[in-house]
This record gives structure tokens, C-alpha cells and sequence, in this order.
């Protein structure tokens, strides 16, 4: 289970490749069937694919992090866009473990995300995310 001692833990998934048949078929799934409004363009909801996946799966692997997927809840996540990314961009992505909390029986995990387009040091997603942990038995 986390605890204050996992406050600081990275994870960094360098090298992500902004595919464009991934960033259309995310595209075309979101337009349904309406046009994709633009077409050739990276639909905000991509940083899953380029930014919380990549490390996210690490964390997740973390054993001695030790998060419990059974009695996971994700409780909140928001995202930022300073720059646009572009299809083809290569960025350099990272999660850090940046509170643990016990509440009430249940582990709260706050963590905030970035990803860097490294050719320009543009960060083009920035994020939070929380994830509450009950306990299991």
C-alpha cells in the first residue's frame, strides 16, 4: 500500500511517438458520427494514450508501491494543454507520486503528470490525478 515514503517516486516514459493513425482513430471514435471537426489534429483526450498509460502502467507495476487495482477508485484527474502537440511530436512523458494520505481507512494517492515535446522543451500536457485505495480484505 503507498505511504509518505513513496512521496517523490517518478515514472518516465521518454520517447512517446504521437502516431496519427492512433490520434485519428481517437479522433474519429470522440466525432462518432459526425466529421472529425479537425481532421489530422491530436484530440486533447490522447494524453491518456501518450501520457498516463506510459507511466501509469509503471506505476501500477510499482510492487513496492504496491497498488492494490482491486479497490482502486479513481476519484479526480484534470489536464492542461500549454502547448498543442502535433502529429509526429516525439515527448518525453513522467508521473510523480506527490501526496499520500490515509483517510478515513481509505489511501489517497495524488499525482501529477507532464509531458515534454523534448525538441523545444514545450510541456504539452500537464495533469493531477487521484486515486483512492480501499482497503481489501
Amino acid at each position: 500500500m503507498p505511504d509518505q515514503s513513496h512521496v517523490g517516486r517518478r515514472y518516465s516514459a521518454p520517447g512517446q511517438r504521437i502516431a496519427p493513425d492512433a490520434a485519428a482513430r481517437m479522433a474519429a471514435a470522440i466525432a462518432g458520427p459526425d466529421p472529425v471537426a479537425e481532421p489530422g489534429a491530436v484530440p486533447p483526450t490522447f494524453a491518456a494514450v501518450y501520457c498516463l498509460a506510459p507511466t501509469f502502467a509503471q506505476l501500477f507495476n510499482d510492487t513496492e508501491v504496491g497498488i492494490d487495482l482491486a479497490g482502486l477508485i479513481h476519484g479526480d484527474q484534470s489536464f492542461e494543454w500549454p502547448e498543442q502537440v502535433q502529429v509526429g511530436d516525439v515527448v518525453d512523458a513522467a508521473t510523480e507520486i506527490v501526496g499520500v494520505d490515509v483517510k478515513r481507512g481509505m489511501t489517497f494517492v495524488r499525482l501529477a503528470m507532464e509531458a515534454v515535446r523534448p525538441a523545444d522543451r514545450a510541456v504539452v500536457c500537464r495533469g493531477t490525478a487521484l486515486m483512492i485505495m480501499r482497503a481489501t480484505a
